[in-house]
């Protein structure tokens, strides 16, 4: 009997494979950036994309010391020409003061519900090398002392060593979960505080001299730590929507970073992983702070992360986008196949910003009533027509959504749709179907004749 049982076994496991392989292949040809990998490697799969491209619209949380700065250009703050050695210190110390009392994930998540945003990704590490979750890993750094000295320590740099003390990654994912709002994590390649990070000329102990060659095993202990916090991020926070890896390492390592998304692979094999980094090993690539023309030239899945004001992170008194661009920009990526996420910082002390709450809650609005055109809907032959319509379909096939992104006045008129004959044309949100006729041409004009309540501009 254990003999048969451990043969049904090998066959069950040989179908998947096989089956997996056969998915992977179909994956290859609808995305050609998926190709030239090693035989067996699989990305995240068709019901993983199928999943994450549901999803359209979501949140982009960054979030660490810089927020204590103000500057609302995250880390890169670290690289400006006059900040001195001596600042950068102080920054690097800044984490003794880090202590967000004010944070509420489950507040975070109601105004994303308001907002009809299905996802987020928040930081877990920027180039700043700051933790956000308690690592494990320890490297050299430095605090200040209660004299303004600084002294050396060895310390795992995270907001275990915070006032605060608290993971702030456990407490993000246990409330999106608990709230439906999908989970992501982003994290940085890059460091800039890492002591074995040295062959980067923004790291702060830059040396020319260090090598691959002059110190292999300060060298691996770069790599080493990465494998140790994504394996972290991977094991200790549940199944994740997305990884989202930032920037990339310098030739001599690239195949060390191949072989972190590889890991990352293993650990969860359905994550959707980010391509920076790690090249066509990742899942999908992100536009970032524009939104592309031709969205047939893009030969990944894809997601615009677009920061509503000057950078990703908080600055005091910035200037936002406005609630209308960040709607019309969801509505435009949609229509072209992508998702869409907007880019909003935290307080130093962990509440969002109002003009954040008022801008993402007008666009939930409109959602409430027109969401079944933007969720879950791929994108149809044609994505616009003209500046001012855009156009989605049902998964079925079986609707097609005319978005017009300004009041099209008494009619509205497509020269892209072809309706059947007995067809049903509704507005979503009124209950009752329009009047509408179709010319020889094959022009549907959608004929609004009675000025009640839903058809006002």
């Amino acid at each position: 009997m254990r003999k048969y049982i451990i043969t049904a076994l090998l066959c069950v496991c040989q179908v998947a494979v096989a089956g997996q392989a056969d998915e992977e292949k179909h994956l290859q040809q609808k995305y050609p950036a998926y190709r030239g990998l090693e035989e067996g490697y699989y990305h995240a799969g068709e019901a993983a994309l199928d999943a994450w491209q549901d999803w359209k619209w979501g949140l982009r949380v960054h979030w660490g010391l810089y927020t204590l700065f103000g500057a609302g250009t995250e880390s890169w703050v670290l690289v400006r020409p006059e900040n001195t050695p001596e600042w950068r210190k102080n920054y690097f110390a800044s984490y003794q003061q880090f202590n967000p009392v004010d944070f509420d994930p489950d507040e975070w998540m109601r105004v994303m519900e308001r907002a009809g945003m299905k996802y987020f990704t928040v930081t877990t590490k920027h180039r700043e090398r700051f933790c956000l979750w308690p690592t494990k890993t320890l490297q050299k750094g430095f605090r200040k002392t209660g004299d303004g000295k600084y002294e050396d320590v060895v310390d795992h740099y995270s907001i275990a060593e915070t006032p605060y003390r608290r993971d702030i990654l456990v407490q993000v994912a246990k409330a999106g979960r608990a709230h439906g709002v999908g989970v992501c994590f982003y994290y940085s390649h890059i460091d800039w505080h890492d002591w074995d990070f040295a062959w980067d000329k923004r790291n702060f102990w830059y040396s020319p001299e260090f090598t691959k060659e002059s110190d292999p095993k300060r060298w691996a202990a770069f790599i080493q730590k990465e494998r140790e916090q994504i394996t972290e991020l991977l094991t200790n926070y549940g199944p994740l929507g997305t990884l989202g890896l930032d920037m990339g390492w310098l030739r001599e390592a690239r195949q060390d970073a191949y072989e972190v998304a590889k890991l990352a692979r293993k650990l969860q094999p359905h994550v959707f992983l980010r391509n920076s980094g790690v090249g066509s090993y990742g899942d999908f690539s992100t536009p970032q702070g524009t939104i592309p023309e031709d969205p047939s030239q893009i030969r990944l899945p894809w997601q615009v992360i677009y920061p509503a004001g000057t950078g990703f992170s908080y600055k005091p008194n910035n200037q936002y986008r406005s609630k209308e661009w960040i709607l019309e920009s969801l509505i435009d990526v949609v229509a072209k196949g992508g998702n869409f996420q907007i880019g909003f910082g935290p307080y130093p002390k962990g509440r969002l910003p109002q003009e954040m709450i008022e801008r993402v809650s007008y666009v939930g609005d409109c959602l409430r009533i027109n969401g079944e055109s933007i969720y879950a809907t791929p994108s149809y032959f044609r994505y616009h027509e003209g500046n001012d319509l855009r156009f989605t379909r049902s998964k079925d096939k079986k609707f097609v959504y005319v978005i017009s992104l300004k009041w099209p006045g008494q009619a509205l008129k497509t020269s892209l749709v072809k309706a059947k004959p007995g067809s049903s044309v509704r507005m979503l949100g009124l209950k009752r179907d329009l009047k509408w006729s179709q010319d020889a041409n094959v022009q549907a004009s959608l004929r609004i004749q009675d000025r009640i309540g839903g058809l006002e501009p």
